[in-house]
């Protein structure tokens, strides 16, 4: 669930005609403000529907071929005290899942609209959780398998240096297949987990990170997967020889039944990122483990930055998505990302994965941060945030996990107390990976659109610009939809809407 809050939209329908891009603006509504929550569902039959949170009120809203609103259905189910909403989205229904607060307990239910988003599943129960005063409400996280045959909700409580893992896996029909209860020893200072991942035969997996301290990268690696209707879970230590990670990604490959495991490495316990680190775990446990230190080239780290300061260039990446091969082998993408914040007029450099532990006596671990919003207000009247997000490295390993070529797409974007115009979107087009970032000319807003091919090679197509000023793209916030067809959310003078954006062959 995304919240945008803006200052700037006020729209009328029209569409340009450019190059191999059609661009349909939406029509609006004047609820639709800066404030407003909202989340692209995706495509059903010849309708988009959307999503939005406003004044503590639910609605989906659905958007014709054409972009007009064609229906608002208001999803007076949900409860106005709602903390959080997950959804899981078919060809012709919406899993609505939704956690709420009533008398320190917290109920985590479900319900399923069709296409329409007429309720064809009244609101069941899923599990509730007792809370204290001054605990985080927000407790239950909700993971989906790749085919959305496999769901997963799942809650981690620390108490007494102890952390009890409760997950609960179901299927399509939300009957549960498995459950389990899990309590391990935690401490918060040298440890941290992973959220958890499910693939599409129900096994879940994660992974805990071990450090000497809390400043230090971690020096050891536990991979733990649970297979539904078996009590224990199954412990991989990876070894990193005598080398160091932090903020390890996980993708499950379904197609080839395995799990990856990536994170850039140091050679010393505050060092510089030296390149990729990667484990490879065979879903059935036969094989044995595989591990693969690829470190990075000079010629990679003098495109990125050609000044006296390159050997430092890398330790601002960050893993954003994973793309499996049908041959085993894997497209990572990156971005060089990192924040400032100012309180007391004193700049303080940070990264925003920097793990922060908690100083609850009694509380439940939640993601502390959700790569598709950000506020625009600062967190307080004396801090001031500044966002950089540069550079996109992608990264081709072959099926034995060697680094086969690596590409940099630049770019330079920077703001203040708001990123949600920042980052990118990627458009899988099959034969080639589509990158969409803001570029500013001197009169308006426009998006560029790069794209990367099999072999490395990097096209620059033509940009996506509208055909007034004042309108504020935000593509991180984007969402395919078709084959070759984007929704991308937009404001002008304070209002939301979104545009479709198609793609010729």
């Amino acid at each position: 669930m995304k919240r945008i809050v803006f200052f700037v939209f006020s729209i009328c329908v029209s569409q340009l005609q450019g190059y191999s891009q059609k661009i349909t603006f939406s029509e609006y509504s004047k609820r639709d403000s800066r404030n407003m929550f909202f989340e692209i569902l995706g495509k059903f039959d010849t309708s988009f529907l959307v999503y939005k949170g406003i004044n503590r009120k639910h609605y989906i809203t659905s958007y014709s071929n054409e972009m007009k609103i064609s229906k608002t259905t208001n999803l007076d189910f949900i409860p106005e005290r709602t903390i959080n909403l997950d959804f899981i989205a078919y060809p012709n229904s919406v899993f609505i899942i939704y956690q709420y607060e009533k008398n320190n307990i917290v109920y985590c239910k479900a319900a399923k609209v069709d296409a329409q988003a007429k309720t064809i599943m009244e609101p069941i129960l899923l599990d509730t959780t007792k809370i204290g005063f001054f605990n985080d409400n927000k407790i239950y996280s909700t993971v989906f398998s790749e085919d959305k045959q496999k769901i997963l909700v799942y809650k981690r409580q620390v108490r007494n240096e102890n952390m009890t893992l409760v997950t609960k896996l179901f299927d399509v029909n939300l009957q549960m297949l498995d459950s389990t209860r899990q309590m391990m020893k935690y401490d918060d200072r040298k440890e941290e987990y992973s959220e958890l991942y499910v693939g599409n035969d129900g096994n879940f997996i994660f992974a805990k990170e071990t450090r000497r301290n809390f400043r230090d990268n971690s020096s050891q690696l536990n991979i733990i997967l649970h297979k539904p209707g078996i009590d224990t879970f199954r412990n991989y230590s990876i070894s990193l020889n005598d080398k160091y990670i932090d903020d390890i990604a996980i993708k499950i490959d379904n197609l080839n039944k395995h799990y990856l495991v990536n994170s850039f490495y140091h050679n010393k316990r505050q060092g510089n990122i030296e390149g990729l680190f990667t484990s490879l775990i065979d879903m059935s446990g036969e094989k044995p483990v595989k591990a693969v230190f690829n470190v990075f080239s000079d010629s990679l780290r003098y495109r990125m930055n050609s000044s006296e300061q390159y050997r430092f260039i890398f330790d601002n990446l960050d893993i954003r998505n994973t793309v499996v091969k049908k041959n085993g082998g894997f497209v990572l993408v990156a971005e060089d990302f990192y924040m400032e914040t100012q309180i007391n007029n004193i700049w303080n450099r940070r990264y925003y994965n920097s793990y922060i532990p908690g100083a609850s006596y009694d509380y439940y671990m939640t993601n502390p941060y959700y790569y598709g919003y950000r506020p625009y207000s600062s967190l307080n009247n004396d801090q001031t945030v500044r966002y950089y997000y540069n550079d996109i490295v992608v990264l081709s390993l072959d099926s034995d996990l060697k680094l086969e070529w690596n590409s940099v797409i630049h770019k330079k974007q920077y703001d203040v107390d708001d990123d949600n115009f920042m980052s990118f979107s990627n458009m899988n087009a099959g034969g080639e990976i589509h990158f969409f970032f803001i570029d500013k000319d001197r009169y308006r807003q426009i998006i560029s659109d790069h794209s990367v091919f099999p072999d490395g090679k990097v096209k620059r197509y033509a940009t996506l610009k509208s055909n007034e000023t004042g309108y504020g793209f935000m593509p991180k916030l984007a969402k395919q939809v078709g084959a070759r067809q984007m929704i991308i959310p937009y404001i002008y003078l304070g209002y939301v809407a979104f545009a479709k954006v198609d793609f010729a062959d």
